[in-house]
């Protein structure tokens, strides 16, 4: 399913961009392909809840014996594992990385905010060459951000703009730890 949605949203030479042209159509179609990429994600975890082991979690058990009773007139209980994206275990387990590396490194010297601004030059000679507009290609603004982000962070870890960095970065949060002198 995410590779239909990939697949259809890159502009190739011999296609014609229709859908790219469409504005806040293909600001929806984005939102459909996302809800059913996310639709998709939940019902695999609905359906192998007895290969990942779900009913194994403690936390499900002890939140239903402190009288979460009636819960089960709402539906059935389904776990999200840390694995799923935006779940409250894996922001638990994103946190939990973050303080095991300020227990382990100590406290970062600096926090560091990156904002995309999407009159950025890349952007605005992309958008302006196809007459389209900022809100009409987020995805072609979030791009351009990754790679900005990308290369601060390459910046700041291999050219050591700040010093040098004790300390890498975790998958989805960005930590990068500065010893200051």
């Amino acid at each position: 399913m995410r590779e239909f949605f990939a697949y259809k949203i890159m502009e190739r030479k011999d296609e014609s961009p229709y859908l790219m042209h469409t504005g806040k159509l293909f600001q929806q179609f984005l939102v459909d392909g996302l809800t059913m990429i996310e639709a998709e994600r939940i019902s695999y975890l609905q359906f192998n809840q007895k290969t990942l082991r779900a009913e194994k979690y403690s936390s499900v058990e002890a939140s239903a014996e402190k009288g979460n009773n009636d819960s089960s007139m709402c539906g059935k209980r389904y776990v999200l594992p840390s694995s799923f994206v935006g779940g409250a275990r894996y922001m638990q387990q994103k946190y939990m990385d973050a303080m095991a590396l300020c227990q382990h490194y100590g406290y970062p010297h600096l926090f560091i905010t990156f904002t995309c601004n999407p009159k950025w030059p890349e952007i605005t000679r992309y958008l302006n060459a196809r007459g389209l507009s900022a809100e009409d290609r987020a995805d072609i603004v979030t791009r351009v951000y990754k790679m900005k982000l990308d290369h601060l962070i390459w910046d700041i870890k291999n050219n050591n703009v700040f010093g040098p960095s004790r300390a890498g970065t975790t998958h989805s949060f960005i930590f990068i730890f500065l010893s200051l002198l």
